[in-house]
């Protein structure tokens, strides 16, 4: 740039007959005289040291550059898969050097309004005829070409085996996970139908996917801006690309916070595309709409759109690859749903796969092509006397990590979390040696596992051959080293808990204006007002035995779900943990390993099931003490924010209330739960109380008369503010 800026004249010393004074002049204007290729024109000298480097589509080359504008030195085509020869040329005339990049497994132009007959070129020799793209024509005309093999989108290999396997013939390199179970390719199979005709769309799977993607935004707002991930969709077609859009949009309005995602500002905002525009996007987490299945009536047609065309599965590659950290794939339909005798399309063919891989993961790739994180055996006597030395020394180890031809030579296993690696081993054997240069085998390798979340530790063969026991020791003092700082992270993070415990105390001396109010434990008992000095009261406690009559809808019976209170509680605002009869045990060492996830999801559907709606942070409590614990720190809260799953998130005023699937009503029965705060009842539960309660459309003071059918002795600023507006919102709908 210094090269390039060097000779530039100053503002003040610029003649105006000159070239960048007729550019100045044209600045000055409020509406410029020439348009941009006369201005271009007009300074040929001038122009490629005020812009060396253009940003153009080649539409954009041939408007506004004059065919006698002065050579560039390079021109770069990026996504040339996409770009017809036509369009390519006049940029490549204008250029000494071009560079064509591409990859030939992806989507070729869009062809849906050109001709579709070859009368023109009948005439024509075989070889004269075009190609569709400059990237298949650069390829044939035998250009010198350079494979790109190093893959560095995909954290996880599971968002790229399939296509590894399937389009790269397994020669793309790419990185292990330090996790040793995956779970970034998640398979979501729901109840849609599709619609054939002129609608062409999934509603029910357009619902679930705008529900799980608004679960996901509302928790990402608690995040820092930096540290939110970004989110896409990617559909089959027009139609239900655009009926997702709209849902979103209906999505936006109930919760104006959203907003933060989709702006255009963003770098990154939210996106929603079908097959024929998303190539060139990714995003951190990408959720891909299958749309088509079967029809009400229950038919399932071999038509699959795009797909069933030429060149169909090139369309599939793209879609999914787009995902850096997880792809959700929602579909209506199996592999097994897919007859491939009825249709020849590849495209149809590699759907059914693929769907089988989304459910099965990598056993589903024939030949096992990305079978689990680890391959093989030792590659050599120096990785299996390094493996067998440390396994002396006490630590589980797995060789040959990875699905490509890049794989961690061994994986260190973490000894507190079996789902994790604590590190990975590197020796100099023939993985090593198969890097080209001394920078990918020292540097960028490296970097890129480390950004991963790998520790990674190098040995040498020629310091183990010389002196095995003291290489052994620096290694074995090094994952020491590392175990013990992963050790005192979680120190931390109980100490966080410790200190967030004290905040939350279950008693704790309130001013007389502020004192919380109790719940009667019988609903027959006299509203009693009387004064009271401060003291230590107990948190709200509603009466499990409050009974109210219901006829439609019939409220769940929780009877066998919940156990016979003995006696009052003493627990704040949460639930009664010890009557819950959790569906398994829960293990407060398991928390954080990958393999208590399932277990984890397993506890809160089943409390949001016998609870639900209930308050996000009631529910974080009582997992919380379910396993022991007193309070909800960071890392407590986000693992069990991960966990949510299928539930329904939903905002009432500053709160927000989880709700099982498909269970959302304006009104819902009230249900006496124990040790519940009056502010922990969603609003739509009270709405169902209200409704139950024709008597209090003539109450003189409903807020009062509404806290003692809920048994409420003593009413706070804060509740009563709460069933204030409640009972305002149910009377003014």
């Amino acid at each position: 740039m210094i090269k390039t800026a060097h000779g530039l004249p100053t503002r003040d010393s610029v003649p105006r007959r000159s070239e960048l004074g007729a550019l100045r002049h044209q600045l000055t204007l409020q509406r410029p005289s020439l348009s941009i290729r006369r201005l271009l024109e007009s300074t040929p000298t001038v122009f490629t040291k005020l812009a060396p480097c253009m940003l153009m589509s080649p539409l954009s080359v041939a408007q506004y550059l004059p065919a006698n504008q002065t050579q560039f030195d390079v021109v770069i085509f990026d996504e040339a898969s996409q770009i017809t020869t036509w369009d390519a040329v006049g940029a490549i005339a204008r250029a000494e050097q071009s560079i064509i990049v591409g990859d030939p497994k992806q989507l070729p132009p869009t062809n849906f309004f050109g001709r579709t007959d070859d009368e023109d070129e009948e005439d024509l020799a075989e070889y004269e005829k075009d190609l569709p793209s400059i990237l298949e024509e650069a390829s044939a005309a035998g250009l010198p070409e350079v494979q790109l093999n190093w893959h560095y989108r995909s954290r996880d290999e599971s968002l790229i085996s399939f296509s590894n396997h399937h389009y790269y013939g397994g020669r793309l390199i790419t990185f292990p996970s330090p996790k040793t179970e995956s779970d970034a390719l998640v398979f979501h199979k729901n109840d849609g139908a599709y619609a054939r005709g002129t609608g062409r769309t999934n509603i029910t799977e357009a619902r679930e996917i705008v529900q799980f993607a608004r679960s996901r935004l509302e928790h990402w707002l608690q995040l820092p801006k930096e540290s939110r991930p970004t989110l896409g969709v990617i559909t089959f077609n027009i139609q239900q690309q655009e009926l997702i859009l709209n849902l979103f949009d209906e999505a936006r309005r109930s919760n104006p916070k959203l907003e933060w995602f989709f702006s255009e500002n963003r770098e990154e905002p939210v996106i929603v595309k079908n097959l024929e525009n998303i190539q060139g996007d990714e995003r951190d987490i990408m959720c891909f709409s299958i749309t088509f299945g079967r029809d009400n009536g229950g038919k399932m047609s071999m038509f699959f759109g795009a797909l069933n065309r030429d060149g169909g599965e090139r369309r599939l590659n793209v879609a999914v690859t787009r995902a850096r950290s997880e792809m959700h794939v929602f579909s209506s339909i199996e592999a097994d749903d897919i007859d491939t005798s009825r249709t020849k399309a590849l495209g149809v063919a590699h759907l059914k796969t693929f769907l089988d891989y989304a459910k099965r993961g990598p056993i589903a790739l024939p030949c096992g092509a990305g079978r689990g994180d680890s391959v093989g055996d030792a590659e050599s006597p120096f990785e299996e006397a390094v493996m067998s030395a440390l396994q002396d020394k006490g630590w589980e180890i797995r060789p040959q990590i990875g699905v490509s031809d890049y794989r961690i030579d061994l994986g260190v296993v973490h000894p507190d979390h079996a789902g994790a690696y604590l590190a990975g081993v590197e020796c100099d054997g023939a993985t090593y040696h198969s890097s080209a240069s001394a920078r990918d085998r020292d540097k960028i390798r490296e970097a890129v596992l480390c950004n991963l979340g790998w520790n990674i530790i190098r040995i040498w063969s020629t310091d183990w051959f010389m002196n095995p026991a003291e290489a052994l020791k620096r290694v074995h003092t090094e994952l020491e080293e590392l175990l013990e700082n992963s050790r005192q992270k979680e120190k931390e993070i109980e100490a966080q808990a410790k200190e967030q415990a004290e905040q939350n105390e279950e008693w704790r001396e309130v001013p007389e204006e502020l004192v919380a109010e109790t719940i009667k434990s019988q609903p027959e008992e006299e509203h009693v007002l009387q004064p009271r000095t401060s003291r230590q009261v107990k948190l709200p406690n509603v009466s499990n035995e409050l009974e109210l009559p219901y006829s439609d809808p019939e409220p769940p019976d929780q009877s066998s779900k919940y156990a016979k209170s003995t006696g009052v509680d003493d627990s704040a605002a949460s639930s009664n943990v010890s009557s819950i009869e959790w569906p398994v045990q829960p293990d407060a060492d398991r928390f954080f390993d990958a393999g208590y996830t399932p277990i984890l999801c397993q506890l809160i559907d089943y409390l949001v099931e016998i609870e639900g709606p209930i308050e996000a942070d009631r529910l974080a409590r009582t997992i919380c003490k379910a396993h022991g614990w007193k309070r909800t720190g960071a890392n407590i809260r986000q693992q069990i924010d991960t966990c949510l799953g299928k539930n329904e998130l939903r905002k009432e005023g500053k709160a927000t209330f989880i709700w099982s699937p498909g269970t959302y009503q304006e009104k819902v029965p009230y249900r006496p739960i124990e040790s519940r705060a009056v502010t922990d009842i969603s609003r739509h539960e009270l709405f169902g109380l209200i409704a139950d309660h024709p008597e209090l459309v003539m109450s003189k003071d409903r807020v009062r008369d509404l806290a003692d059918i809920l048994g409420v002795k003593r009413l706070s600023q804060k509740v009563n503010e709460y069933l204030g507006n409640c009972l305002s919102t149910y009377f003014m709908r």
